[in-house]
């Protein structure tokens, strides 16, 4: 065997650092999957552009709470619903590195 055959690669995966949704700043990059405001399901990548909120939201004929967050990685971005992600209360996200 040589040596390149038994040896560990170099470097290994990152570890996700993970974060319940109430600890998220503004202004932190972080990954989320969630519920946009036409209900599918989608995934955000970018900057938390307001601090975390908790709302009312329609699930399957049902009004339940959920956190809205607001994600985007868009030059001058503002919160709004084509950057909106609704998530379950009990839901965390990935915190990424700053770019």
């Amino acid at each position: 065997m040589t040596a390149s055959a038994t040896t560990r690669p170099f470097s290994p995966e990152p570890i996700p650092r993970m974060r319940k949704i109430g600890d998220v700043k503004a202004g932190q990059r972080i990954k989320a999957t969630g519920k946009d405001t036409r209900g599918y399901t989608v995934t955000r990548v970018g900057r938390v552009l307001a601090a975390p909120k908790r709302v009312m939201a329609q699930d399957w004929d049902k009004r339940v709470k959920k956190w809205r967050l607001h994600i985007s990685d868009e030059p001058g971005a503002m919160p709004a619903h084509r950057n909106s992600l609704a998530l379950p209360m009990g839901a965390e996200v990935e915190l990424l590195p700053d770019a």
